[in-house]
């Protein structure tokens, strides 16, 4: 170097070669597959009873590794100056937040709640079209009862609803008279019967039971 020669450069960076590295069989490395493998000589200071615990809890290590108070008068004491907190006094009054409420601001007078002008309700409720809360009759007799069909020593039967069926052509007949039915008729599942032939087997159950 001192006479212009260039130094030899290292294909291992960092100056690993002055250094061993600690390889797997003896010696632990510093990765992760030495971590997760004991080496073949095994770690003497691992293991049940290999951890010296006097040492560490003996009252001369505490006094040697302890922070204690170099005036203090006692064991462990401490009279050293308490770390002051500066208060803070950067930060605005709660005068800042609030007005003065010595002097009352004028207020102007609303002529109109909320100051809002626009109509509380609709158009469509005051229009005559519809009733007002006065105008329906309450009194009205109304049937409120089931209807039910009873006999004596026999089961109650519950009269079914009218079925509404909408449909572009009515094609269904009478299963009895073979006849379209006018008006309202009787179903059950495919069979049909017009009003005539249902009260007249209601009554002398012909063809159909009751049941």
């Amino acid at each position: 170097m001192l006479f212009g020669e260039e130094p030899v450069r290292s294909n291992v960076a960092f100056g690993t070669t002055f250094l061993n590295r600690p390889t797997y069989p003896s010696d632990i490395a510093h990765d992760y597959f030495a971590n997760s493998y004991t080496p073949l000589r095994g770690v003497p200071n691992l293991g049940p009873s290999s951890y010296n615990n006097e040492e560490k809890t003996s009252f001369r290590y505490v006094l040697e590794h302890q922070p204690m108070s170099r005036r203090g008068y006692t064991v462990n004491a401490r009279t050293e100056k308490r770390e002051v907190f500066l208060p803070k006094t950067d930060v605005p009054s709660p005068d800042t937040y609030q007005m003065d409420l010595n002097i009352i601001p004028e207020k102007k007078r609303a002529f109109r709640p909320f100051n809002a002008s626009c109509d509380r309700f609709p158009i469509v409720a005051k229009s005559t079209d519809v009733p007002g809360p006065g105008s329906y009759e309450c009194d009205v007799k109304q049937n409120r009862q089931v209807h039910m069909l009873h006999s004596f020593g026999g089961r109650t039967k519950l009269i079914p609803a009218i079925k509404t069926k909408c449909m572009p052509l009515n094609r269904d007949k009478c299963v009895i008279c073979l006849k379209q039915p006018v008006g309202d008729y009787y179903q059950y599942r495919n069979e049909i019967l017009c009003s005539e032939c249902f009260n007249f087997n209601w009554q002398w159950q012909e063809k159909f039971k009751r049941t």
